[in-house]
């Protein structure tokens, strides 16, 4: 079984509070179908393995990590786990790390819903995406094969958004952030109160994306982190100029993305 797995932008991404350690968010998810994805080839073998151009130990590894928490949800349901075990698991990686395209957590989601069609384990998406919660932040919205969703808490509460698929270029620079110094860089803004948290969403979780990116040039204004995100990257700030207007901000960096054709 091999399948495309294409990265996600944030049309806007709102911290709106802090709640048992972890930052809560508002934003839309939108999965970026074009050029740009990693492969993911999923067959069975002798024994449980994965290959692929991985810059982490293999228990640190998102897809390992959503092995071991399906394995163990199917041992609560008092069933079998022995097929997990005889997964192998090979990735084409394109999708950058460090790039606020959730790369690593599309890996995850893809597994999971992977998993589940070969070894014909018959779980529901709400089972899938609950599971996912356990992985990673992101991991939610790639687990429920969703092409466009709202997004609260910690990141696993999902919400189907219809809408029409747009396309969206990308452009990485040569620059890896680091999650958790952007959040922490936010977490300081929030502590010596140069920033509050943002009001919860309302208006922009009922608009279209499109319609979202047209009313709203303002980088900083649709998404939270990229302000903390050039404290410690202050190269972006180069980024940003170079683009120009109709380049947005995904995730806590490093990409932007714009609308296809836009000016």
């Amino acid at each position: 079984m091999t399948f495309r797995i294409y990265p996600k932008v944030n049309i806007f991404l709102k911290i709106v509070g802090f709640e048992a350690g972890f930052h809560m968010l508002n934003s839309r998810f939108v999965l970026a179908q074009g050029s740009l994805y990693d492969e993911m080839c999923i067959t069975q073998k002798d024994s449980f393995c994965i290959k692929g151009d991985f810059s982490c130990e293999i228990q640190d590894n998102l897809i390992f990590k959503a092995k071991c928490v399906l394995s163990e949800y199917l041992s609560q349901q008092g069933r079998e786990t022995l097929g997990l075990e005889s997964l192998h698991i090979e990735v084409q990686k394109r999708i950058p790390q460090g790039a606020g395209l959730g790369g690593g957590s599309a890996n995850a989601g893809a597994f999971l819903r992977g998993a589940n069609e070969i070894l014909s384990l018959g779980l529901r998406e709400d089972e899938l995406v609950g599971i996912a919660k356990y992985i990673g932040a992101d991991v939610s919205f790639f687990a429920s094969g969703l092409r466009s969703a709202n997004v609260s808490d910690k990141g696993e509460r999902i919400e189907s958004m219809r809408e029409d698929r747009m396309e969206y270029e990308i452009y990485t620079p040569n620059l890896f952030c680091d999650t958790k110094r952007v959040y922490k860089a936010f977490a300081d803004s929030i502590r010596d109160k140069s920033r509050q948290y943002s009001l919860p969403t309302t208006q922009w979780f009922c608009m279209e994306s499109k319609e979202i990116l047209e009313s709203q040039p303002d980088v900083a204004e649709l998404n939270d982190l990229f302000e903390s995100a050039c404290v410690c990257y202050p190269y972006l700030r180069n980024v940003v100029d170079e683009l120009g207007q109709g380049w947005y901000f995904s995730g806590s960096g490093s990409s932007f993305f714009k609308l296809k054709g836009a000016e």
